[in-house]
């Protein structure tokens, strides 16, 4: 009986382990500098292969010639339930303030709020964007959450799949000019 016992429990570790891996993926290609860098990737034969592969739209001539480390950021905002990350996950994406948004489900969070330790389970979600859009990014993010002080925090990327780098360029917009 104490191995079934085991067994039901399995999924929940498993979840778990699957969650801390995709933490552990996102922020692997973020170095510990906190300056940005100045050096540059450039497209190679391998990246101009890969955009030849018939499932992907890109082409060659997406692909810029240098990433330069930092331009692009990770993002990190927790929200209580799953409908608060999709709602705002869905107003990020639609508003171009980002290329890409994952929800990460059943986080539990330990902090200190008001002098008092709490715990609650929430939503973890991973925005992929342009630095220069971060500000505009948490004022959304501010403006729609649920909570009355929501989580932005970003680190930027320092290198990573250039194609991949090249598609969050192309999808998130330059921050647009006030036209005052």
């Amino acid at each position: 009986m104490q191995y079934l016992r085991n067994a039901r429990s399995v999924p929940c570790r498993w979840l778990l382990a699957r969650n801390l891996l995709l933490v552990a993926a996102a922020t692997a290609a973020v170095t510990s500098r906190t300056a940005f860098a100045t050096s540059t990737t450039t497209c190679t034969s391998a990246s101009s292969s890969f955009s030849q592969n018939q499932n992907n739209k890109m082409s060659d001539k997406a692909c810029d010639p240098a990433y330069i480390a930092g331009t692009s950021s990770v993002a990190f905002v927790t929200t209580p339930d799953k409908e608060s990350a999709k709602k705002l996950a869905h107003g990020i994406i639609e508003r171009k303030l980002a290329a890409c948004v994952n929800i990460i489900p059943q986080i539990e969070s330990i902090y200190m709020w008001e002098g008092k330790v709490n715990e609650d389970n929430e939503y973890l979600m991973m925005i992929k964007t342009r630095t220069a859009r971060i500000d505009e990014l948490s004022k959304f993010v501010r403006e729609n959450h649920p909570y009355s002080v929501a989580e932005v925090i970003s680190l930027p990327i320092q290198a990573g799949n250039l194609p991949y780098l090249n598609w969050i360029t192309q999808t998130v917009s330059e921050k647009l000019e006030s036209k005052d």
